[in-house]
């Protein structure tokens, strides 16, 4: 019998307080940081030490297609904890025009998880629930769902170091929306609108908040609320701030912090290439992309219902390994 879907009237909630983002480091590492004048074995040694497992592996890294990394933000509270995917953020760069294009996918999108059947994308990434579970697991769900998009490479952390890397970048500049204002027992979250230059511990509190009528996820009129929003004003935010540290002063302590927060299986000489390709990329050449979709329920089970149609016809081209004609002509 299948299952019937209802497509709730109300806002999308979730419930109870997790943990959020570190949204892109990976863009902090790979994307908006220059290295020009800095030790490269230095940072072949930080770089290495975010893939231990390089030394096997052979390069593959095509600058003349598009390259998609996978950001995810794990919401693991120890060592021995592999959480589940708190934030899911898909960064498409163009190499040959300097641009990149992101989409947040809700974590509680609902996808066919090959060889599982339904379920919340966020459970794919956690060995403990899926005996397969993992970024690899993640990674085909995300592309069952935007069909003839191929990952190529991920990047994951938990928050564990997010204050101190944001700290390391000298802050992160933000207009925020509205008031912002959330108390527990252990947490104090308390924003004013306008515009603000935040330290690490503020920039938290602004990517945590969902503590409204939206929530994590909602959609109307075309458009999307909630706390993926704020991920994608925080990545702009990010790149904007290295434009001023992209120097061989103020580049080591980010190098020092990032790497004790990320784990990824890009090659550290792919890194650098990368970071080489786009270094001279701002905020400006960030085009962030809706998620198409609507919360809803189905068999009493809260989701964020995915548009397929959409995602196959206005996201996938975005994120297709063949860059535009005009673009990839010599």
């Amino acid at each position: 019998m299948k299952a019937k879907t209802i497509i709730a009237e109300e806002p999308h909630k979730s419930h109870g307080i997790r943990r959020t983002v570190l949204i892109a480091v990976v863009s902090i590492l790979v994307i908006a940081v220059g290295i020009a004048g800095y030790s490269v074995i230095a940072l072949y040694r930080s770089l290495r030490s975010i893939n231990p497992s390089s030394g096997s592996t052979r390069s593959v890294l095509n600058l003349n297609e598009r390259i998609n990394i996978l950001v995810v933000g794990v919401d693991s509270r120890a060592a021995t904890d592999p959480g589940r995917a708190d934030s899911i953020m898909l960064i498409g760069l163009d190499p040959v025009a300097g641009t990149m294009t992101a989409i947040s996918i809700p974590r509680d999108t609902r996808v066919s998880v090959p060889g599982h059947g339904y379920d919340k994308i966020n459970a794919t990434s956690n060995p403990d629930y899926y005996s397969d579970g993992g970024m690899s697991l993640l990674e085909k769900s995300i592309e069952s769902i935007i069909p003839g998009i191929t990952i190529n490479y991920y990047v994951k952390t938990d928050f564990a170091g997010f204050e101190k890397v944001i700290d390391a970048l000298g802050g992160v500049t933000i207009n925020v929306e509205k008031r912002m204002y959330y108390k527990s027992s252990d947490t104090l979250i308390d924003l004013k609108p306008g515009i603000q230059h935040m330290d690490g511990k503020t920039a938290l509190d602004y990517a945590r908040f969902r503590h409204d009528a939206v929530g994590d996820f909602g959609s109307w009129d075309g458009q999307e609320y909630g706390r993926v929003v704020r991920q994608k004003e925080l990545l702009k935010a990010i790149v904007a701030q290295t434009t001023s540290i992209r120097n061989v002063w103020r580049l080591p302590p980010v190098i020092q912090a990032v790497e004790k927060a990320v784990v990824t299986d890009l090659l550290p000489n792919d890194m650098l290439r990368i970071a080489l390709t786009f270094k001279n990329t701002t905020d400006k050449e960030v085009t962030t992309v809706p998620f198409p979709g609507a919360p809803g329920y189905v068999d009493g089970v809260s989701f964020v219902i995915p548009d397929l149609a959409a995602l196959q016809s206005k996201v996938a081209p975005l994120f297709s390994q063949t860059l535009p004609a005009s673009e990839n002509e010599p």
